[in-house]
């Protein structure tokens, strides 16, 4: 059922489509809260207390076509507020953020992606320094799937040619690729 179509049946007061929403929810904004604060009976009670308003202020809802996104900003906004009222109790102080425990998720496959064009052309530049043996042996072997036995009969040599082919040229690129890390370590670092 689409999120526009369960939502629509949550406002209309619909209790089954609330207890829909609960179980395909509750385990993913548990573990968001968890990351917002580690105060884990704040962020269970946060979470309870959000679905009961969703259903005292069903009428009221504004429309959503995503369902876990408006979960999430609620979830974020009452949390933060629980933790700012908390705070100003014990300090007379409001926090300015919240610490949020975790790696940033904002535009991670985007990040990713770029990384990952970034480390294939690297690793282009380390398979450029093998030799033409090495870097048929290791596409044979890592390209392609063969194993050893079979990478000796395509390129008439023995076994053990062949394994030593492959871990010398491992040997070369993980050189290569860990002397280009720590090159990029401390040019962004220093």
């Amino acid at each position: 059922m689409s999120d526009l179509l369960l939502w629509k049946r949550l406002k209309s007061g619909d209790k089954k489509a609330l207890e829909t929403i609960y179980l395909q929810e509750i385990q993913f904004l548990l573990s968001y809260g968890k990351k917002i604060s580690s105060n884990a009976p704040l962020v269970e009670d946060c979470v309870q207390d959000l679905f009961v308003e969703l259903w005292r202020n069903r009428d009221g809802l504004s429309n959503t076509d995503s369902i876990r996104r408006y979960l999430i900003v609620s979830l974020r906004r009452k949390i933060i507020r629980k933790i700012s009222k908390r705070q100003k109790v014990q300090s007379e102080k409001v926090p300015e953020e919240v610490d949020f425990e975790a790696e940033l998720s904002i535009d991670t496959k985007l990040i990713a992606e770029e990384l990952s064009a970034e480390q294939a052309a690297q690793l282009k530049v380390a398979f450029a320094q093998l030799s033409s043996r090495q870097q048929e042996a290791i596409y044979l072997k890592y390209y392609s799937g063969m194993d050893y036995k079979d990478i000796a009969e395509v390129m008439d040599i023995n076994y053990q040619s062949v394994r030593n082919l492959i871990f010398n040229a491992l040997g070369k690129l993980r050189k290569y690729l860990t002397g280009l890390l720590l090159l990029l370590f401390y040019t962004f670092f220093s």
